[in-house]
C-alpha cells in the first residue's frame, strides 16, 4: 500500500523534472520468476484498470477508492521488487519488465481496453522508479486523474510530463519512443517459432507415412509440439499467423496441415479456449487430412476437373481419416478428440458437405473451427485445379458470402476480426507507388489500417524488406491518412513468400 512520505507532506521535493526515455524491451531472461511475473502481470492490469476507472466516479474519501489504490500500490510493489517497473505497449502487445504479457481469458477484455487507453494519451509506456514506494495515497489519485485528463489535451504526453513535474510526481517517467526491434528477444522468438514449425511439419509427415504403410504411429511428439505451438500463439499471435503463410506446392498436404493447426489455435484463443483445448485443437489441425494418405497423388494434383470416381475418392478422405486416427497409438480419450478433425472439416454449418450425416443435428466446435481454417488456407494456396490462388482479403470476402451456410456466423466473424481487413501476409499497393507487406495490426480495435513492411528492389531481381510503416498514421495538417491503399496483390505474383520476411532475422 502506498505510504505517506513526510518530505512530500512538507512540500520538500527533489528538483528534477519528469524525463522522457527511449523504450527498450529487455533481452535478459527472468529465469525462475517468469511465471510468477506473468501471474502478477494479470493482477497489475486488473488493478490499474480498476484504479483509473474508480477515480472518475468517486471522491478521495470513498472506501472503494482507498481499496483500489491500496491494491494497485501492493501489486506494483510486488512486481517491481526493489527495482523500477516498466510497462510498455509495442506492436499491439503489452510488455512488463521486458516480457510479453500473455493473454488470459479473464484479462483479455481489460487488455484490449488498455490497448486503446495508452494510444489515446500518446503513451508508449510508463516507468515507475523505485521512489514510487514513497508516494502517498493522494499522489496515486493525482497520477490516475492526470492520466484521465491527458486524453483531452492537444499534446497529451507533453502536457502529462509538465503536470507530473508540477505535482511532484518524480517517481514516474513517460515513455514516448522506442527502438525499432529489441533484437535478442525477437531473434530468439523467431528461431523458436521457425524450428517448431519445421518439427511439426516433420511430425505430420512421419505419422502420415507410417499410417500409409499400415504401421503403428504415435502422437507423443505431436502433443509436445502442440504445447509449444500453443505457447507461441499465446505469446505472439502475429508471428504465428505470419508462419501460416508458408507455402510448398510440392508438399502441400503437410504444410497445409500445420497451417490449419496454427489458424485454428489462433481462432480458439480468440474465443477463450483453455490451453488444454488449444493443444487438442492443434493436434486436430495437424492430422485433419490424415485420410488423404489413401487418395492417389495424381488425383490430388490433377489440374483438370475430377470425374465422378475421382471425386468420390476425395469425399471419402474424412472417414478414412477417422479410421486412421482410431488406430493411432494414443489414449482413448485423446483419439476421441483428435478424430473430430478429420471427421468435421468438410461439414458445413447447415449440415451439408461431406461425409453425409444421418445421426446428428449439431456440429462440434472443433469441426466448425477447422472448417474455417481449412478453407481459408486452401483458398490462399496455389492448387493444381485452379488457375490462381486468392489473395487473403479475397478469401475472406468469399467465405463471408457463405456465412450461415458453410460457416458458423460467430466464429467466422471472430476469424475475420482476428485476421483484419488485410490479413497478415497480404501485399498492398499504396497510392505512393510503394509495396507493403502486412505484418501486424498495432491496434486490436482498428483492423482496417495495418502496419506494413515496405518492399523494395534488392538489385538482384527480387524484393527485400525496408522500413516499417503504420498505415493508420495521419498527416498532422490535413488529418487525412498519409498513405492510401490502392489494391491488394497476391504474394505469388511478386514471387515472394511472406513467411520469409517474418523469419528473415532467424538463422
Amino acid at each position: 500500500m502506498p505510504a505517506e512520505a513526510s518530505n512530500q507532506a512538507s512540500g520538500v521535493l527533489p528538483e528534477r523534472s519528469c524525463r522522457t526515455r527511449v523504450i527498450k524491451v529487455r533481452s535478459d531472461a527472468l529465469s525462475v520468476q517468469d511465471s510468477e511475473l506473468m501471474e502478477l502481470g494479470g493482477k497489475f492490469i486488473k488493478a490499474f484498470h480498476h484504479m483509473i476507472h474508480t477515480v472518475r466516479i468517486h471522491q478521495e474519501n470513498n472506501q472503494l477508492m482507498k481499496e483500489c489504490i491500496a491494491q494497485f500500490g501492493k501489486v506494483l510493489a510486488q512486481m517491481a521488487g526493489g527495482e523500477e517497473l516498466e510497462i510498455l505497449l509495442w506492436r499491439g502487445r503489452f510488455f512488463l519488465q521486458g516480457e510479453k504479457l500473455l493473454y488470459r481469458r479473464e484479462t483479455f477484455p481489460l487488455i484490449n481496453e488498455m490497448m486503446e487507453y495508452f494510444p489515446q494519451r500518446g503513451l508508449q509506456g510508463l516507468r515507475f522508479l523505485p521512489t514510487f514506494r514513497k508516494a502517498s495515497f493522494k499522489d496515486f489519485i493525482i497520477f490516475a486523474r492526470l492520466l484521465d485528463e491527458a486524453a483531452m489535451q492537444e499534446d497529451p504526453p507533453s502536457w502529462l510530463e509538465r503536470q507530473l513535474a508540477d505535482n511532484g510526481l518524480q517517481w514516474l517517467e513517460i515513455l514516448r519512443e522506442m527502438d525499432d526491434i529489441p533484437p535478442d528477444i525477437e531473434l530468439r522468438r523467431k528461431e523458436k517459432a521457425k524450428q517448431t514449425y519445421l518439427q511439426a511439419l516433420t511430425t505430420v509427415k512421419e505419422v502420415a507415412q507410417k499410417v500409409s504403410q499400415r504401421s503403428v504411429a504415435g502422437i507423443r511428439k505431436a502433443r509436445r509440439l502442440a504445447q509449444t505451438m500453443v505457447d507461441l500463439v499465446l505469446e505472439d499471435e502475429t508471428l504465428m499467423l505470419g508462419l501460416s503463410t508458408i507455402r510448398d506446392y510440392d508438399d502441400y498436404t503437410y504444410t497445409h496441415s500445420v497451417n490449419v493447426a496454427l489458424l485454428s489455435m489462433s481462432l480458439g484463443r480468440r474465443i477463450g479456449l483453455s490451453q488444454t483445448f488449444l493443444e487438442q485443437l492443434a493436434i486436430c489441425g495437424m492430422f485433419h487430412d490424415l485420410g488423404k494418405v489413401e487418395v492417389p497423388k495424381d488425383i490430388i494434383t490433377k489440374p483438370d476437373m475430377l470425374d465422378t470416381g475421382e471425386w468420390e475418392h476425395i469425399r471419402r478422405h474424412p472417414l478414412i481419416g477417422v479410421h486412421r486416427v482410431l488406430r493411432l497409438h494414443a489414449s482413448r480419450d485423446m483419439r476421441s478428440r483428435v478424430v473430430l478433425g478429420p471427421f468435421g472439416h468438410h461439414l458445413n454449418y447447415d449440415l451439408s458437405g461431406y461425409p453425409r450425416l444421418h445421426f446428428t443435428e449439431t456440429l462440434t466446435l472443433f469441426g466448425k473451427i477447422l472448417r474455417i481454417a481449412d478453407t481459408y488456407d486452401a483458398l490462399t494456396a496455389e492448387r493444381a485445379y485452379r488457375p490462381r490462388s486468392f489473395s487473403p482479403d479475397e478469401a475472406l470476402r468469399m467465405m463471408w458470402e457463405r456465412v450461415g451456410v458453410e460457416y458458423d456466423p460467430v466464429l467466422l466473424k471472430t476469424f475475420i476480426n482476428m485476421m483484419g481487413l488485410y490479413p497478415v501476409g497480404t501485399v498492398l499497393k499504396l497510392d505512393s507507388g510503394e509495396l507493403g507487406l502486412v505484418v501486424d495490426y498495432p491496434s486490436e480495435s482498428e483492423r482496417t489500417r495495418p502496419q506494413v513492411l515496405l518492399l523494395v528492389d534488392d538489385g538482384q531481381g527480387s524484393l527485400r524488406g525496408s522500413e516499417m510503416l503504420n498505415l493508420a498514421d495521419r498527416d498532422q495538417k490535413t488529418g487525412s491518412y498519409e498513405r492510401q491503399i490502392v489494391k491488394c496483390l497476391h504474394p505469388s505474383v511478386l514471387g515472394i513468400q511472406p513467411s520469409e520476411f517474418f523469419l528473415q532475422e532467424a538463422s
